[in-house]
């Protein structure tokens, strides 16, 4: 029962921590945020903070830890091992990971628009990076693709990370659903179907 407690208080502690964080990368850069300021806002003294992280810096490295291990394990439950990649289970991929994306705005935002925080994009993309390489030969046919894969794989990652950015600085205007099509037209069907240059 005890054991049950600590947890429980460890989690309303980095919840707390998690809160204070985020408010506080939205109001100014990073650079400027001491551990005061953290604790403060999360009504945990220092002693407590220093219990769960040594600085703010390994705040920060798990903070976009939990963010990037989300959207890879969001990626692992939306492919089919079993089979090769189709034009749906792309979309359905695509709608998922919006979805997430969604879920998290405030958070990924906040990373996005700090001046401090350098990289994020950039993890982003090793990781897409990273899972879709290690998954090519399950949902690719090798023999049949056109390009050298690396470039293929900074495409799609580069394709989904900018449109992304797009979307959450116009608000999220758009659903998960109408994004995944643009995002379907623009990369199946090609930039000059999507311009009206040419015909599908």
């Amino acid at each position: 029962m005890e054991n049950r407690k600590d947890d429980l208080r460890k989690i309303k502690t980095r919840m707390a921590l998690d809160g204070a964080f985020t408010s506080l990368i939205k109001e100014k850069s990073f650079d400027d945020i001491s551990v005061k300021d953290i604790t403060e806002r999360a009504m945990i003294n220092r002693g407590t903070f220093y219990m769960h992280f040594q600085d703010k810096y390994e705040l920060l490295n798990a903070y976009e830890t939990e963010l990037l291990s989300g959207l890879s394990k969001n990626l692992m439950e939306n492919i089919d091992e079993h089979q090769k990649l189709t034009r749906k289970m792309a979309k359905d991929i695509a709608i998922k990971t919006f979805e997430y994306v969604d879920v998290n705005s405030e958070r990924i935002i906040a990373l996005f628009n700090n001046p401090g925080v350098k990289g994020f994009e950039q993890k982003i993309q090793e990781y897409m990076s990273a899972y879709y390489r290690d998954k090519v030969s399950q949902i690719l046919n090798p023999e049949k693709v056109k390009v050298d894969i690396d470039y293929l794989i900074a495409y799609i990652t580069g394709a989904h990370i900018s449109l992304m950015k797009r979307w959450l600085e116009n608000q999220r205007r758009e659903s998960w659903e109408e994004l995944a099509q643009i995002l379907e037209i623009i990369s199946v069907k090609g930039p000059f179907y999507a311009a009206g240059i040419s015909e599908e």
